[in-house]
């Protein structure tokens, strides 16, 4: 049985070459972005991570295993930063709570995580 992931921010470079790698190596991939383009192997799920309700109502019926989060919202500073994508990972997670299928998440970073609102 293949496993089930969910690539949050499938749309950005990390998230469609995170998505794509999944799909070929067997795994059952769900891609979230507010507005997914078509990708192999991906089923898609529009949602807004800042849309709390609107994203539980998304994933009521997925039931991922694993979780890779490689999406983050700049703010004009650090504290908002903190606020809105610390706001965007616990509206995901409460999301996806009543399932109880979630084993693993994965926060990717890079290079605009370290850059700050500089």
């Amino acid at each position: 049985m293949a496993k089930t992931a969910l690539v949050v921010g499938v749309s950005g470079i990390v998230g469609s070459a995170t998505a794509a790698h999944l799909a070929a190596e067997g795994w059952d991939v769900l891609g979230l972005a507010r507005k997914p383009a078509p990708q192999a192997g991906v089923r898609p799920i529009a949602a807004d991570l800042q849309d709390e309700a609107l994203l539980a109502a998304a994933l009521a019926e997925v039931e991922p295993e694993a979780v890779f989060i490689t999406t983050w919202s700049r703010q004009a500073t650090e504290a908002e930063n903190i606020r809105v994508n610390a706001a965007m990972v616990r509206n995901l997670l409460d999301g996806l709570r009543p399932a109880g299928s979630v084993r693993h998440v994965a926060l990717v970073t890079g290079l605009k995580h370290y850059l700050g609102p500089f």
